[in-house]
């Protein structure tokens, strides 16, 4: 069995399932988390305030440590969908992976919507967005410094 998932093609396999599998499951916690009434989300929010107050003294705003929530969020996802994307075409593909984690962050705003105390707020899927194109620019500077390293060690 083990020399089964060992061959070339398998590992392909098991790693196309595997990147998308985070990526799904990333998006599933996005949304179960949206799906929160604001109550829920609000004493989530004050929880981290205090965690954050009680380990390093910092005190924040609860619309900072939720707009911070969101950048970091997608953050996340683009770089699950950066990952997927790579293993799937065998090249990066920056655009499409910020492309789809906006389209993700805008249904997760119309989602919203329907939520109690929740509202749909396009400064939100702006916010969303920036955070999840700074995971892509992370993840195109780390692949073209690994590139160049390569190529040198080639040579």
């Amino acid at each position: 069995m083990c020399t089964l998932l060992m061959q070339p093609r398998n590992k392909r396999r098991l790693l196309l399932f595997g990147s998308w599998g985070l990526v799904v499951l990333c998006m599933a916690v996005i949304f179960l988390l949206s799906h929160e009434p604001a109550s829920a989300s609000q004493s989530r929010s004050d929880g981290v305030i205090a965690a954050l107050f009680a380990r390093f003294g910092v005190e924040l705003s609860s619309h900072f440590v939720r707009k911070a929530a969101h950048a970091l969020e997608y953050c996340g996802l683009a770089l699950l969908l950066y990952g997927a994307y790579f293993v799937s075409f065998r090249t990066p593909q920056p655009t499409l992976s910020w492309l789809t984690a906006a389209l993700y962050a805008t249904s997760d705003e119309v989602h919203q919507f329907f939520i109690p105390g929740r509202a749909c707020q396009l400064r939100d899927v702006f916010i969303d967005s920036l955070g999840a194109a700074a995971g892509i620019l992370f993840c195109t500077i780390l692949f073209l410094i690994l590139r160049r390293k390569l190529r040198k060690s080639e040579v």
